[in-house]
């Protein structure tokens, strides 16, 4: 009986993710020269209440509960979620304008790689 606890209680705490290394890699990845910047709060209907600070192409902050690592590539926008050293999840998007962006995310997964992915939306607080 305590082995079975004790297992459970293992596997429960590798949880998802992946390394936080493979999201670096894939933000990297991104290179064209930002059009846009999200520097400011905002607001998702998915997420709740987000907070970016964006200098040159690199962006941190805050999207409801988590922390924010990203990039803005052209027009576009990808984030990592995380926690400790994992992704848990992933985002890209796109501006319709300076003050509204619309893609999907996915849970322990490069957002490109998922195909099961979840819309989101942001948009700008004044």
């Amino acid at each position: 009986m305590i082995l079975v606890i004790s297992l459970g209680l293992f596997l429960i705490s590798c949880g998802g993710g992946i390394p936080l290394s493979k999201g670096e890699g894939w933000l990297d990845s991104k290179k064209d020269t930002p059009t846009i910047n999200i520097s400011g709060n905002w607001d998702s209907p998915e997420w709740g209440r987000g907070k970016f600070k964006q200098e040159n192409r690199d962006v941190d902050g805050v999207l409801g509960d988590y922390p924010v690592k990203g990039v803005v590539s052209g027009n576009t926008v990808y984030l990592l979620m995380y926690s400790d050293k994992k992704v848990d999840y992933s985002a890209e998007l796109s501006a319709l304008d300076k003050d509204t962006f619309k893609g999907f995310y996915s849970k322990y997964s490069i957002v490109e790689e998922e195909k099961n992915k979840k819309p989101i939306n942001l948009k700008r607080l004044n």
